[in-house]
């Protein structure tokens, strides 16, 4: 079922079952964390119910007819698709963006620090929001329902907000909306209320190791182990596997190493350290935590369960050595403290408090967890 979209079977049924039962809401808002296939199913569901000849028992696309090939490659007149740009962003760049996801699905596709703007009233861009409402106005070119995809609706002004509002209270015919958000807590109630929503979760390990070793042909235990430290999330395994993991562990390892530090200054510089090398990007230190949320996981395990049971929960195995001179150097590390402390750490970075704030925060909360008072 929507096999191009990596586990999130129930989001899958409820939109399939709307559509072959001529239930269609207007408006779909897809929620969950990203890299949880949220822009990935809203196209999967714009093939299936634009394709030709679909697989009505597999509930798949054929992935071959027409319309199928054209909203793969983004080229459908009846698929707009919009996402966070900024205004001085070239057109190339964002077909550059689009032909990267028909190459990869799950790419992600968002200009650091821009948003889906309200557009010129006088000559709108195609994708602002007075852009899609001039889309709105024109007919089918296909003779079937126009869809709109827009992503990252948490990121839109307070202008192009109210305008969605608008659009969604009153909506054309033969129009679908699919609205994706990594923080539905972000958003008005109102823009919620006014939308079905579709709710994604993290992809079972089993569904998720699967897909590593058909998409990436990975080892089993290598899938396992991406698996296990993605935490469930597809985009973040998929992240690990072309290259950047070695990078991102190495930078947790100097930021627990810098926590460590009696010294406050040594904090602060690894900090900085790591804010310039990712260029701020909150995807490479939702990816560090986790890494090093599966750290203080082994080291749980280490401490408490007898050596010959511990290993067969490791995840790190390949850092094992390491693992065991950290324990020895901590032996009385607030272990269950600090995980609780990363998870907080992981939330406001999903809220956008600032990511100093939020590193500085935690490295001297490990710094205390690492060092308890006697």
């Amino acid at each position: 079922m929507l096999s191009t979209v990596i586990g999130q079977s129930s989001a899958k049924q409820k939109i399939i079952n709307a559509f072959e039962q001529n239930r269609l809401a207007h408006a779909y808002l897809i929620a969950g964390e990203e890299g949880l296939g949220a822009e990935e199913l809203a196209l999967a569901a714009a093939q299936y119910f634009s394709c030709d000849n679909p697989d009505k028992k597999k509930k798949e696309f054929c992935g071959q007819c027409p319309n199928c090939k054209k909203i793969s490659s983004f080229q459908h007149a009846d698929l707009h698709y919009y996402f966070p740009t900024l205004k001085s962003t070239e057109e190339n760049d964002m077909r550059a963006m689009l032909e990267a996801k028909a190459d990869a699905p799950y790419t992600r596709v968002k200009v650091g620090g821009g948003s889906i703007h309200i557009g010129d009233p006088e000559n709108p861009e195609r994708m602002s929001i007075r852009g899609l409402a001039r889309e709105m106005s024109l007919r089918s070119f296909e003779g079937r329902m126009k869809i709109f995809i827009l992503t990252f609706i948490e990121e839109m002004n307070a202008e192009a907000t109210n305008a969605i509002l608008k659009i969604l209270e009153e909506p054309p015919a033969n129009a679908l909306y699919f609205l994706t958000t990594s923080q539905l807590h972000a958003l008005l109630p109102t823009v919620i209320s006014r939308s079905q929503l579709v709710k994604l979760h993290k992809i079972p390990q089993p569904e998720l190791v699967s897909a590593l070793i058909e998409k990436h042909s990975v080892a089993k235990d290598q899938a396992e182990f991406m698996a296990e430290l993605s935490g469930g999330n597809y985009y973040h395994a998929w992240q690990m596997i072309t290259g950047d993991l070695p990078v991102k562990r190495d930078a947790m390892l100097e930021f627990l190493l810098a926590a460590a530090s009696p010294k406050t200054i040594t904090i602060q510089k690894v900090i900085a350290e790591l804010l310039e090398k990712s260029e701020k990007d909150k995807t490479f230190f939702y990816d560090m935590l986790n890494l090093m949320g599966t750290w203080f996981q082994d080291v749980f395990y280490r401490k408490n369960l007898p050596p010959e049971l511990a290993g067969r929960f490791l995840i790190n195995r390949d850092k094992a050595e390491r693992l065991d001179k950290f324990v020895k150097a901590f032996p009385h590390a607030n272990v269950e403290q600090v995980l609780s402390e990363i998870e907080k750490a992981v939330d406001l970075i999903g809220r956008n408090i600032y990511l100093n704030l939020i590193l500085m925060n935690l490295g001297l909360r490990i710094r205390e967890c690492l060092h308890p008072k006697q």
